[in-house]
This record gives C-alpha cells, structure tokens and sequence, in this order.
C-alpha cells in the first residue's frame, strides 16, 4: 500500500514537472530560440527582394530579452549603388506578414518637428546601435533628398534615403 502511495506521488510529481517545463518551453525557451534564429537574419529577409542590399547595419525582430513592454525593434541596412531613386513600398498587407511592411504614403525629408504626442522612434531605439549609426539616421530625416513614412504616434518609422545608402525600418512599439 505504500508503494502504491509513493508510486502515484511520483507520477504527479512527474507530471507537475513536465507541466512546468512546457510553460517554461512555451514562455521563454521558445522565444529565446525565436531571438537567437530570427534577429540576426530579420534585417536580410526584410529588404530581399524590395533593394539591392550592400551590408545589414542593425537587425531585430523581436524585443530584447527582459525588455519594457515598450521596446525597439528595426531593420537597418546599407544600401548598394545601384538603389533605385524613389522609395519602393511593400505593402501591410504582404505574404510575410505585418513585420515586413516597408514604406507607405512617402514624404520627403526634411522631416517636420514631432509633436509632444509623437514617440521619437530613432531616439529611443539608438541605445542599440553604433552612435554613427544613430546620427547617420537623424542627419538623413533632417536634410532634403531622403524620404520617410512615420505613423501617427510615431511607433513605425520607415527612412529611405538613396544618397546615404540606407534604409530602415524602426519601431519602437509593444
């Protein structure tokens, strides 16, 4: 009888265990693997197909691990010579899903002042790159010849500017 009782203890004590490294499998190691495997490729399926890419500059799909809620991810890339001279636009509503849309009602740059309800996308996700990098994409928002698309609170910032060579998809969002 006791063996019985040990044995039926174990196996709820087995079961609990599976149980607890399937939500830890499904919470965190998963997203974990996904980051690893998916943010440094990110930026390289993004542009394919759409520009002629020289180097990826920064990638990430998915937030940092441990992040805020609110946390940044993009797709920055050098462009080669032979980009084209206007912006292309990868619709929302794209065979890769919403993540790879790029561009949309293009505006040229210089871009307008944000307004104190805009998020200021570059600015919170440049603690992730290089401080070139980061001056390089508000000089290329800030000087005529670029385009840019930037949403109505300014979570998604697109920045097409063929005399840098370079392209980008920032947003800092949820």
């Amino acid at each position: 009888m006791i063996w019985g009782l040990l044995r039926g203890l174990a196996n709820v004590f087995l079961t609990l265990a599976f149980f607890a490294f399937c939500g830890w499998w499904l919470f965190i190691g998963y997203m974990d693997r996904l980051r690893r495997i998916e943010d440094p490729v990110y930026a390289m399926e993004y542009f394919e197909g759409i520009l002629p890419v020289a180097e990826i500059l920064e990638s990430r799909k998915w937030h940092a691990k441990n992040a805020e809620p609110w946390d940044c991810t993009y797709a920055i890339a050098r462009l080669t010579s032979e980009a084209p001279e206007h912006p292309p636009l990868r619709p929302y509503r794209n065979e890769l899903g919403w993540q790879y849309e790029f561009g949309g009602d293009w505006a040229v740059t210089p871009a307008p002042e944000l307004r104190d309800t805009t998020r200021n996308a570059v600015a919170f996700c440049a603690k992730y790159w290089p401080r070139d990098l980061a001056i390089e994409l508000h000089s290329a928002l800030a000087a005529p010849g670029a385009w840019f698309v930037r949403d109505a609170v300014g979570e998604t910032l697109f920045i097409y500017a063929p005399k840098q060579r370079l392209a980008a998809r920032i947003r800092f969002g949820d």
